[in-house]
This record gives structure tokens, sequence and C-alpha cells, in this order.
């Protein structure tokens, strides 16, 4: 579809409502009126000659989704809502304004509100600091990952942690944290040894009220190293599948050995942890019926937290190099089969986010069953406490808005270690006066 712009300032607002019905390919903005089906001007919008005019950007979106939805007979279930956040709207309108404004459906609506009653039941103070820590190491990238992590063994893992100590030694927090998240990265991939010196590290200066560990491939993960995640006062840990389909992660970079999956499941919850798992909705080779079988295995694990991530095809993934769209129709009937797997097991949403580029304009939603929340998610997706961030490429944010990213390589995060540690105890400093 062509589209004229006169105004360079609507790109984003009219390829986020175009990108809920086209594959980024089908979207062309061009410079000569004449050829575009689309000419969107400072206050009015031509479709195939006809005016529409509009006061506010909103009003512009609801034009062309209107148009979108008319032509290609497809309504978003978000409507026009592209937001990455959209419980903040909570604050200032009801969630009948929500539906008017931004034409939800009553599903996603209700999705909306239920995960914002919820969050309400956590106690949470905006005052108190969490830590996330980055282990940047995986066995293989998956296809769809996008973050900067460093692949296979030959990378010394021993000196990174070292450094790692020297951070969680030298930053300013206070010694009670609410939330400890270790992610990545695939941490599990650290040796027994390393974890150890970890842990022994972050229980030396810190007491907290919930530490998670990213452990998100079984084959990182065996006995022992649950054992002494559980003597390091580790609370949950995530095993993220993605999903049970064997074929699927073959073609992602990665596999799965379900009966050592099993059995590392068994193992966790026998020693009394939490767990977390991920699955991604719309995987390039996964049907709705294909991602029925997932329904199947976790209707008989019922982990404490699952987290249903929607497709996003992001820049620098071999998702995006390869031109992958994902499963788009399908994708829309998984989540109908989500709401109602998750309705039928006890679940219910306790955070929600949104991504650019997600498939089928859809969301990402983290359940619990029997009040387990996490809370670390929460405060995250809700920006409501400051996180500090160590090792490479950990963000920081204040609550005041500000925020500090640590070096995006080793290189970098060795040479600038104490330059960048300065930064994070100002920004901890300013929080505190």
């Amino acid at each position: 579809m062509k589209i004229y712009l006169e105004n360079e300032n609507k790109r984003k607002i009219a390829y986020d409502i175009l990108n809920i019905f086209l594959d980024h390919e089908e979207i062309n903005f061009i410079r000569d009126e004449m050829l575009a089906e689309i000419r969107i001007k400072n206050d009015l919008v031509n479709i195939s000659g006809r005016d529409f005019f509009y006061t506010s950007n909103q009003e512009l979106k609801v034009i062309l989704y209107d148009f979108l939805a008319e032509k290609t007979g497809y309504k978003s279930p978000w409507g026009t809502l592209t937001g990455s956040k959209p419980s903040k709207l909570l604050k200032n309108k009801s969630l009948e304004e929500i539906k008017n404004i931004y034409k939800l459906s009553d599903e996603k609506l209700g999705l909306l509100g239920k995960t914002y009653e919820n969050q309400s039941r956590l106690d949470i103070c905006l005052d108190d600091f969490s830590l996330y820590i980055n282990i940047p190491f995986c066995p293989t990238r998956c296809d769809y990952c996008s973050y900067p992590t460093l692949i296979g063994a030959h990378h010394d893992k021993g000196t990174y942690v070292d450094y790692l100590i020297r951070e969680i030694e030298g930053v300013n927090l206070l010694e009670k944290l609410d939330s400890i998240y270790i992610g990545g990265g695939t941490p599990s991939y650290l040796t027994d040894t390393q974890i150890e010196k970890i842990l022994a590290g972050i229980n030396k200066k810190f007491s907290y009220k919930e530490f998670t560990f990213e452990a998100g491939r079984e084959d990182t993960l065996d006995g022992e190293k649950l054992e002494i995640l559980k003597a390091g006062g580790v609370s949950r840990i995530s095993l993220n599948p993605q999903t049970f389909n064997r074929e699927v992660l073959k073609k992602l970079n990665r596999d799965i050995n379900m009966d050592h999956f099993l059995d590392i499941y068994k193992q966790t919850k026998d020693l009394g942890l939490l767990v977390n798992m991920d699955f991604i909705v719309g995987l390039e080779g996964e049907s709705a019926d294909d991602f029925s079988k997932n329904f199947t295995i976790l209707k008989d694990l019922l982990p404490d937290n699952i987290t249903f991530h929607a497709l996003a095809i992001k820049a620098g993934s071999k998702y995006n190099e390869k031109g992958k769209t994902g499963q788009r129709e399908d994708s829309l009937k998984i989540a109908e089969n989500v709401g109602e797997f998750t309705g039928k097991n006890g679940y219910e949403p306790y955070y929600l986010y949104r991504q650019k580029n997600i498939i089928s304009n859809l969301e990402n939603v983290g359940y619990q069953r029997n009040n387990t929340a996490q809370r670390y998610n929460v405060i995250i997706n809700e920006e409501i406490g400051s996180i500090i961030g160590l090792g490479m490429n950990a963000n920081s944010k204040m609550i005041s808005g500000k925020k500090f990213r640590n070096p995006r390589n080793l290189r970098d995060y060795y040479q600038d270690f104490e330059k960048n540690l300065d930064a994070k105890n100002e920004l901890i400093k300013e929080i505190r006066r």
C-alpha cells in the first residue's frame, strides 16, 4: 500500500496503525502524492479520493483504522491502541472511556481490567530499589532473539563473574531490596562455582522479598545447580521452553529434551521453588493446532506463572534477517485458546505489556496461580520502582525517569567499569536526596 505524508512527523502514527493490518514489506511511504492510495496531510486524510478531517493524532489513527478494517475485514482486538503499557491509561481514564476512544474489544478490556485489579493487590513501595543482574552468555542464539548475547563455551565467564562481584560490592544500594532478577542470556549456562560465587556476593550484601533466577534452557540445568540456587536464596526460577514443539524449536536453533525438562521441573517443585514459564505465540511453523499440544502438557504441570508472549520481530534477530513474519492468522486463534486455558485452570493475569511490531496487534500477558505474582515483572513493566542494572548491557531506570545503560560489549564494560559504576551510584544518590 502506497502512502504519502505531507508531514514526516506523522510517519510513526500512520505506521503503527498500518502495521496492525499489513506486513512491513506491504507498507510503502512514497513522495509522489498522485501515486498514493492514502494521502496524509496536516488536517485531513484523503483515501481513494475521499477527504476525512482530523484534529488530533488519535482521530487520525481512527480514520486509518476504520478504512483498513473495512478493506481487510479484520478488527484488531486492541483497536487503535498500540502503546506498550495499556494499564497506564487507567490512571486517567475509565475502562468504558478506553473502550470508546481506542475501540477495544470486550475481551481485551476485561483482560486489562483484571490485570490492573491483580496488580493493585501487591504491596509495592515506590521508594524501594530492585536489582537486575545480566548474564550475557548462551549456548546458541535463537532465531527470534535480538539481544547482544555471547554464544558458545569459549568465552571467559570467570572474569565476567569477577567483575560482577566487584559491581555488586561497589553499588551504593541500601541493604533491603524489593526484588532481585538474574537474567540474560542464560544465567544457568554458568558453572556451579560461578553461580555460587554470585549468590554469595548478593547474600553478603542484600536482603530481599523476591529472588528470581532465569534458567530458560533445560540443557543448562541439573540437580546440583538447582540445589545451589535453593541454598543461595533464590525463590523462583524461570524455565522457558517457548514451545514444547520440538520441530519448531529445532528451526529456532534450540532444542529440548522433554524427559529431562520434566525431571528438572519435578526437582524444582520438590525443592519448593516457584516456577515461571514463557511461551511465544505466533512462531513460524506452529499452527494453532500445534500450539494446543502445549496446553495438554501445561495442564499436567500447572506452573505457578506462565507468560504468553506474542511474537515481535526485532531488528538484529535472524527472524528479521530472513524476512519471517510469524503465524499471523494462527496467533489470533492461539490467543483465544490462551484465554480459555488460563480461565479453566485457575490462572489470572497480573502483568501485561505490548511491543513494537507485535504480531496481529496482540500482547504479552503474565498469568499467576494461587497469588504467586512475580513482583519484579510488575515493577519493571509498570515502572513503579527504581531498578539498578549490573553487568554488560544492563539497564538502570529510576522512578524519576532517569536511565543509565552499561556498555553493550565486554571490552567496554571492563574498560569503563569504574566510570559506569560511579554513574549508577550518582543516580542512586539523586533518588535518596
